[in-house]
Parts: structure tokens; C-alpha cells; sequence
């Protein structure tokens, strides 16, 4: 069993790698079937899946950080905040997400789970439902790219990018 020393510091390293966008060595903190859970928002399994949260990211410039840690046991729990583009999009400058918890095996995360705040999270999916509405009217193409056949978004480094240059694109032409 790591002490929690131990699982500060692998906290810390998880913030740096995912900040320098080093998708690999951040996946290498996940255990294979590791459960990650943005509440209200994502659940995914494996890390394959979750690969995908850290490829969007980098795409959308995110940058990540673990506030007020604690470790007990096997467990660290935080605060989180997020900075991105597509939150300065949608008029925020940062989502906090008051509640935390990343629990770990043989010093590897064996799940993630965080709480967003209600309010902001709500005013990010109304902006970017909106500019979702807004590229399948004028950018079908890129639309196809990005939502599945459900009209689910496809998470990868690719469509952050291309989020983030249509929302700017949105912005401009649909708000003054």
C-alpha cells in the first residue's frame, strides 16, 4: 500500500503530464480498467476510452489543477479546476469542480470521478449546444467529423481543435 506522500506526488505528476498534453505518459498512470467519471457528463471505461478525455484536451488547450488534496488510504481527494478554450468560449474563465476523487491500486488511478459546478456547467452546454445546432446548419461536413450517427461528440485531439476554431467562428458571426 503507497503512503500518501506517495499518492500526492503521483497526483502532481498527473497534473504536469496532463498540462504538457503527454497523453502517453499520462495513460500510464491509469490502470488498464481503470473508471473515469465526469458527473452528469462522461462515464468511461478502460484506458483506451479515457485516452480520449486527455487527446480532447490537448486539442482544446486544457490545462488541469488539483487543489486542497488530501490522501487517506488509497484514495486522494481534491478540488479540480479546469481552464480551456472551450470554457473561455462559452464565457467562463474556469470550472471548478468542488468534489474529486481519484483512487488508486498498485499505485496506479483505478477510478476518477468528479463533480462539476452546476451553474457554469450548465452555461457551457447551453453555449456549446448551441454552437453544436449552429455547425450541423453550416458546417455539415465537419459536423459528420465530429458527432456520431447519435449526434453524440466524438472526443479526440482532432475535433477539440476544430471546437474550438468553429466556436470562435460561431462567436463572430452570431453574437456581436
Amino acid at each position: 500500500m503507497l503512503v500518501q506522500p506517495d499518492l500526492l506526488s503521483i497526483v502532481a505528476a498527473l497534473q504536469d503530464a496532463a498540462n504538457r498534453h503527454t497523453i502517453d505518459e499520462v495513460m500510464k498512470m491509469f490502470a488498464d480498467d481503470a473508471e473515469f467519471e465526469l458527473v452528469g457528463a462522461t462515464g468511461l471505461v478502460g484506458r483506451n476510452k479515457i485516452r480520449s478525455i486527455f487527446e480532447y484536451d490537448a486539442g482544446v488547450d486544457g490545462i488541469i489543477e488539483f487543489i486542497n488534496s488530501t490522501a487517506t488510504g488509497n484514495t486522494v481527494t481534491c478540488q479540480l479546476v479546469e481552464t480551456n478554450e472551450r470554457l473561455r468560449l462559452a464565457g467562463l474563465d474556469s470550472l471548478l469542480y468542488p468534489t474529486c476523487e481519484l483512487s488508486f491500486e498498485n499505485g496506479l488511478i483505478r477510478s476518477w470521478r468528479a463533480a462539476p459546478d452546476p451553474e457554469p456547467t450548465q452555461v457551457v452546454m447551453e453555449f456549446w449546444g448551441a454552437v453544436g445546432k449552429w455547425i450541423k446548419e453550416h458546417h455539415p461536413g465537419e459536423y459528420g467529423k465530429m458527432f456520431s450517427g447519435e449526434g453524440r461528440f466524438i472526443r479526440n485531439r482532432e475535433n477539440g481543435e476544430l471546437a474550438v476554431q468553429l466556436g470562435r467562428q460561431y462567436r463572430s458571426t452570431v453574437t456581436p
